[in-house]
């Protein structure tokens, strides 16, 4: 069997296996230009099978903040693949209790108990069910323009459109509070409040940061009315803002903390909700409530220790290289204030304004043709995201510039 990366074309590939997939999004996307066939990928670069290379800023959202095939994770998936059985789900090891050992470890203040899962969304999934069962109540207040995944629970919390409307209705009880509103929220919060459920930054829509004070004037109104704090890292953690978890960049303590995405450096599929022992007592009824046959394997520990040790041993490096980066894309800013209005950053994440959405996806496009893949948030194509590696080095800066420049002229031409 041949197991080298494919040679096919986009088109190759739709007319060979376009009847397999989703055809109506293939074709969708393909109408966009931006239909890739996948060849190798090492580093901060990917390859399509037909051998272009494209620098990557869009890391999948941050599963490959350690870059593709990140060299220490790699090793350790390699070594566990080795030595290792996946394992049983009611089953435990010592790859599991050092990984979840080291997640206490990690996350700030009395978090403590870890949940295995294999996605973010499962993993928001089971942060609901965790907050309902451990307080007896059912309201849910999470953000306006959210986006929290596309599961059940997860898609309650959907800013609505067109990712969520044809599923409706959705689970009921959940509500939206108007994100880094601190008023807003006091309002709306009750006794009948069963979590809230927040971002450290919101990463969809427009990559909106809070004012100051405002996480530790959530953590106050969730003490005063018993409702659980639930902060989504899937995004944020893992690095992404300058600290290792999104609610250190607030110095604020959840009492559940989720991840994924980049929580295995994009090895192995691994999530996590990180909790405080009070939230389990309810399982002493029925202890079996939440189990998933994939979740925490073996294998999986390891890699995302790997993963974590990884990202700690960066950390000290992204101040410098955010600044680096913010220097640049504000620099072309301040060349080209028609096109590019405005720009925004929080620690290694990006976002950059566009007149409107037809300039947005344009010079996504043009990025693309010139070999940098960025995203449009799925809410608002005028806004283009940087999710840089957090292994980039100078000279991957500079070619981002470079090629930042060259779409700009383009499309002021």
């Amino acid at each position: 069997m041949n197991d080298t990366p494919s040679a096919l074309t986009p088109e190759a590939f739709l007319g060979r296996y376009g009847r397999y997939f989703n055809r109506r999004r293939l074709e969708a996307i393909a109408n966009l230009g931006f239909l890739v066939v996948e060849g190798r990928a090492d580093g901060v670069y990917f390859e399509d099978a037909q051998g272009r290379r494209f620098l990557d800023l869009w890391c999948m959202g941050g599963t490959f903040s350690l870059g593709h095939r990140n060299p220490a994770v790699l090793a350790a998936a390699e070594r566990a693949l080795g030595e290792e059985d996946f394992g049983s789900l009611f089953f435990f090891s010592e790859a599991k209790g050092r990984l979840a050992e080291k997640l206490a470890q990690c996350t700030p203040g009395r978090l403590e108990t870890t949940h295995p899962a294999v996605t973010g969304g499962e993993a928001i999934d089971l942060a609901i069910k965790l907050a309902r069962g451990s307080s007896g109540r059912t309201e849910i207040l999470y953000a306006d323009h959210a986006y929290h995944g596309c599961t059940g629970f997860a898609l309650s919390m959907m800013a609505r459109g067109e990712m969520r409307d044809f599923a409706e209705p959705l689970v009921p009880d959940f509500h939206e509070i108007r994100y880094g509103d601190a008023a807003d929220l006091a309002a709306r919060i009750s006794e009948r409040t069963a979590a809230v459920v927040l971002e450290a930054v919101r990463t969809d829509a427009d990559m909106a940061v809070p004012p100051a004070g405002y996480f530790a004037e959530v953590r106050r109104l969730c003490d005063r009315t018993g409702a659980k704090l639930i902060v989504d890292e899937v995004v944020c953690g893992m690095g992404r803002l300058g600290t290792l978890w999104g609610c250190q960049y607030w110095d604020v303590e959840p009492d559940i903390l989720v991840t994924g995405k980049g929580f295995s450096g994009g090895v192995f599929p691994m999530s996590a909700v990180v909790t405080r022992p009070e939230c389990l007592d309810f399982f002493a009824e029925a202890p079996f409530r939440t189990i998933s046959s994939y979740a925490w394997s073996n294998v999986g520990a390891r890699v995302t220790l790997a993963a974590l040790e990884e990202t700690e041993r960066l950390l000290p490096r992204l101040g410098p290289l955010g600044d680096r980066i913010e220097g640049t894309v504000r620099t072309l800013q301040r060349r080209h204030p028609r096109r590019l209005r405005g720009v925004r950053r929080a620690g290694m994440m990006f976002a950059l304004d566009f007149a409107d959405a037809a300039a947005g996806a344009a010079f996504m496009a043009h990025m693309f043709a010139l070999g940098v893949l960025v995203v449009a948030s799925s809410q608002r194509m005028d806004i283009i995201k940087l999710y840089p590696p957090l292994v980039l080095e100078d000279a991957h800066v500079a070619e981002l510039g470079d090629k930042m420049e060259t779409a700009l002229r383009a499309l002021e031409a």
